[in-house]
């Protein structure tokens, strides 16, 4: 029913990066680096703790280490409604919540001498070092009421939009999910959510608790 959920059957592809621990970047790509602007050049910047963002590479997709393959806003909004998959939700390790991808990034953190992060040095990564991150809008917490009176069944939840945009390491990224519209009643009316879809036997028991960090 949610093909998007299922793990590809295909091999490491050519224009792939292996990030290590299963996480694998795959194409597309920008062809050039972009330079950031407005909020997302803000959050980077401050991420990285840097006065300006530097200029990043966008990627498209990444595959997992369950197999499955997360997509992002910059793959899927260059398509027509036909052909977008609808895989760029995520669930976040740590506490309990989903995510809404907008691209997968390299970011340069440290290079040997006489490189630069440059398109042209950029084509031997041996020589930098690099944090790998994924840029994300958040959705809310699951409504308490609804997921009480379903006994944890419907997790509902809303998009928190622009103003929770924020930077998340690649390696948070734990499985891809969907988010499927739907319009509960809600203290006597209609509200537009989004319920969670998991692939079974993919854990949600976990709910609003921080889960323990893996070595």
């Amino acid at each position: 029913m949610l093909p998007h959920l299922d793990p590809p059957e295909n091999t490491n592809p050519r224009a792939s990066v292996s990030l290590g621990n299963g996480y694998i970047l795959l194409a597309k790509r920008d062809k050039r680096l972009t330079t950031l602007r407005g909020a997302e050049a803000t959050i980077i910047s401050d991420y990285l703790n840097l006065p300006h963002a530097p200029r990043i590479r966008q990627w498209a997709r990444l595959r997992l280490p369950n197999g499955q393959i997360a997509r992002s806003e910059y793959q899927e909004l260059q398509k027509s409604p036909e052909e977008i998959h609808m895989a760029r939700n995520v669930k976040v390790r740590g506490y309990y919540r989903m995510a809404e991808v907008r691209y997968y990034a390299r970011l340069v953190i440290q290079a040997a001498d006489n490189h630069s992060d440059d398109d042209e040095d950029l084509n031997t990564p041996d020589q930098f070092a690099f944090d790998n991150v994924t840029l994300v809008t958040l959705y809310s917490d699951p409504h308490p009421q609804l997921l009480e009176h379903s006994y944890g069944a419907v997790v509902s939840c809303t998009k928190l939009g622009e103003a929770s945009l924020q930077v998340i390491p690649i390696s948070a990224i734990q499985s891809v999910v969907a988010m499927v519209p739907h319009r509960p009643m809600i203290d006597g009316r209609a509200r537009d959510r989004y319920f969670l879809v998991e692939k079974m036997g993919m854990d949600i028991a976990r709910l609003g608790v921080e889960e323990d960090e893996e070595d």
